[in-house]
């Protein structure tokens, strides 16, 4: 059966991961995919390992095919992004959604360790589509993943989204396959009910992706806890981003635990704990 319910949220790991092999339950990983690398290595052993310790296998995009050698899983669905619509001829972020919620619940009940999922995004994402839209699309799946007993790869290919959009997407995923670089600058993930992490640096580079971060989190809540422990330092433009997402979304209060001695100061110093917006630091 599947080690842990809805409900039932773990501490999760962030940062990078050298290989899928070492993915587990609870996991949201960003994969961006070189042209010269494709898919197919990577791919093979991640869904070996899924047959190995018992999870279903739903794999979206003909590209995540498995290997003639390494077979296709017992019980695996394969879904091909042209079939699920919406209103419109492209694929429905929002019954991808629902689409993996279900088999994540079907797959407690069949007695599977855990769903595990993977997704070119490529093939999901509509044309047109903004950073925004995929924000707010990856911390829904990364609630659902936290809230669930599931893993979740999202695969960007580098040359079909630009440098600035993949870095925006990774803020949003706790974890990313190894790279050669270090990662963005902050990461901000789910950690329980209307809580999220923030772990890294938000400083001018990231406040765009942190606004926008916060902007979709506040639409799934309106009283939001984020939680600072990780968060090695915010800058004034992370904290101007912060003010401004809580002044213009629709929440009740946005309540900050866990902040550092430096950032608390940098608060104090810019005369945001006496600003009137619905921001709270709190020991």
């Amino acid at each position: 059966m599947s080690q842990r319910g809805r409900g039932e949220f773990a501490v999760r790991k962030s940062g990078i991961m050298q290989t899928l092999d070492l993915v587990d339950v609870g996991e949201h990983v960003c994969w961006v995919v070189d042209p010269d690398q494709g898919y197919t290595a990577a791919t093979s052993t991640f869904l070996a390992d899924g047959e190995l310790f018992g999870d279903k296998v739903v794999i979206f995009g003909s590209a995540l095919e498995p290997s003639p050698a390494a077979g296709t899983p017992r019980g695996a669905v394969v879904v091909d992004p042209r079939l699920i619509r919406g209103a419109g001829p492209t694929p429905d972020m929002s019954s991808i959604l629902g689409l993996v919620r279900r088999e994540a619940d079907r797959a407690g009940r069949q007695g599977y360790r855990a769903l595990r999922v993977l997704a070119v995004m490529d093939q999901l994402v509509p044309p047109g589509a903004g950073v925004d839209t995929l924000i707010d699309h990856e911390l829904r799946l990364d609630e659902l993943v936290a809230d669930s007993a599931a893993i979740m790869v999202c695969a960007y290919g580098r040359d079909r989204f630009g440098a600035a959009t993949l870095d925006h997407v990774a803020c949003v995923h706790p974890r990313e396959l190894g790279s050669e670089w270090a990662g963005p600058s902050f990461r901000m993930f789910n950690s329980g009910p209307d809580s999220w992490s923030l772990c890294g640096v938000v400083d001018s580079d990231g406040a765009a992706a942190f606004s926008a971060a916060l902007t979709a989190a506040a639409a799934l809540s309106p009283a939001l806890r984020l939680r600072f422990d990780e968060l090695e330092l915010m800058d004034a433009s992370g904290m101007r981003a912060l003010v401004e997402a809580a002044t213009r979304a629709p929440v009740r209060s946005i309540t900050v635990e866990g902040a550092n001695p430096t950032v608390r100061s940098c608060w104090e110093m810019l005369g945001y704990s006496t600003y009137e917006a619905p921001v709270e630091l709190t020991p």
